[in-house]
C-alpha cells in the first residue's frame, strides 16, 4: 500500500507518542516526514464550529451525532 500525503492534528500523548487517526496507525513500518505546528486550541474550536454550521451540523442534537457516530461504528 502506497502512503498518501494527508493533514491532521495529533496530541502528543503521555508517553510520548503522538496520536494517529487509525487510516496512518496501520501503516506500520512507513517512513514519514513530520513537521509539528502548534495549534491554538481556542482556534480549533472556532474552525470546529464554522465547519459545523456550514456542513449543517449546528443544527443537529447530542442524540443526532451519537447515533451517528454509533452507527459508524456498526453499534446499534
Amino acid at each position: 500500500m502506497k502512503a498518501t500525503t494527508r493533514r491532521f492534528i495529533g496530541k502528543v500523548l503521555p508517553d510520548g507518542h503522538l496520536s494517529l487517526p487509525a487510516d496512518a496507525a496501520n501503516e506500520v513500518g512507513n517512513v514519514f516526514d513530520v513537521v509539528l505546528m502548534p495549534v491554538e486550541e481556542p482556534d480549533v474550536y472556532s474552525y470546529a464550529e464554522s465547519l459545523a454550521r456550514e456542513k449543517g451540523f449546528a443544527e443537529m442534537t447530542e442524540q443526532d451525532i451519537e447515533r451517528i457516530i454509533h452507527e459508524s461504528r456498526g453499534i446499534r
